[in-house]
């Protein structure tokens, strides 16, 4: 294969994940949105809180990485969540730098709540594929994260 064929291959796939991403995203945004009129960054600051165990707290480094978005967005974020009472912010102990993040019982609540509807919404698109294309996507996917080292 040339380089030029293979550029193109890259480009392509490159282009329709990003396009996949897109419309998927606009998707889950109009759940998100409409239920609790959140932006992208406070629905995934909220899913990274709530997916953990309830007693767990991680930090906005860690939230930076998991989600891949800049800290300035996580941190704007994380200041609206505050606002809300949805999460409770505590100092570490062992370096002040940082701060412990949780849900509060209200943040869980919003959290319970979004949760089956954005599956829904995951559904109603995913059931456009086959069995096998959805095994597929999801090994890709698999792959995809590490190979991105998530």
């Amino acid at each position: 294969m040339s380089a030029t064929s293979e550029q193109s291959r890259h480009l392509s796939v490159t282009n329709r994940l990003i396009r996949a991403a897109t419309a998927l995203g606009r998707i889950t945004a109009q759940v998100h949105k409409r239920e609790h009129g959140l932006t992208v960054p406070e629905f995934g600051v909220l899913m990274i809180l709530g997916s953990g165990d309830k007693d767990a707290a991680c930090t906005s480094s860690y939230i930076v990485e998991a989600t891949a978005m800049d800290k300035t967005k996580v941190s704007r974020a994380v200041s609206s969540l505050d606002h809300r009472g949805w999460l409770i912010r505590n100092r570490a102990s062992a370096d002040r730098r940082f701060e412990h993040l949780a849900l509060t019982e209200e943040g869980r609540k919003a959290f319970a709540d979004l949760v089956p509807k954005v599956r829904a919404a995951e559904r109603s698109i995913l059931k456009h594929l086959t069995e096998a294309e959805r095994q597929g996507l999801e090994a890709g996917l698999d792959g995809l994260d590490r190979a991105l080292g998530h």
